[in-house]
């Protein structure tokens, strides 16, 4: 089974468009990270999600897939949705009971990156950016910008590192 790590941006949610949202536990994307999604991720699967924060870059919540729809093939479900993400391609649905929203982030910075192999941000790569002038910051959004598959063993480290956080 795959999982993901995705990217969202806090500032969107302030500003009105709510997408992860966590109160539903819904998720959408369209183009090439919801092809991502369509493609790789199943009911089972776990998406993790993290975003800048006050500077950091934080894990901020992550779902257990119980149900992928796909506009074309379940636009009754979604357009039934009362969410941002209902103007997607794919939507995901987190199961309530296998979810968590973490009430203290996880950090998600060299260390942890370091932990996470399927990224490939190990201590050379984090040299070479800092050499040209990125900040640690910089660096790790480089990496997480575009959805990224993990693996089996990643997804149980970033589980149990969210334990006793929400």
């Amino acid at each position: 089974m795959e999982h993901i790590l995705i990217t969202y941006s806090a500032e969107c949610a302030e500003e009105g468009h709510v997408d992860p949202n966590f109160t539903q536990l819904v998720y959408g994307n369209s183009r090439k990270n919801g092809d991502i999604i369509k493609k790789r991720i199943t009911p089972g699967s776990y998406i993790f999600f993290n975003a800048n924060i006050e500077q950091k870059r934080f894990i901020t919540a992550y779902f257990e897939v119980e149900k992928i729809l796909i506009r074309g093939q379940h636009d009754s479900e979604i357009n039934a949705l009362k969410c941002d993400a209902k103007v997607d391609e794919v939507v995901v649905i987190g199961d309530r009971n296998h979810s968590k929203i973490l009430t203290a982030p996880l950090l998600l910075d060299r260390a942890l990156m370091g932990k996470l192999t399927s990224y490939g941000a190990d201590d050379d790569y984090f040299d070479e950016k800092l050499a040209a002038g990125c900040s640690e910051l910089e660096a790790i959004k480089d990496k997480t910008l575009n959805p990224k598959v993990i693996t089996e063993q990643e997804k149980e480290l970033l589980i149990n590192l969210c334990m006793n956080r929400g």
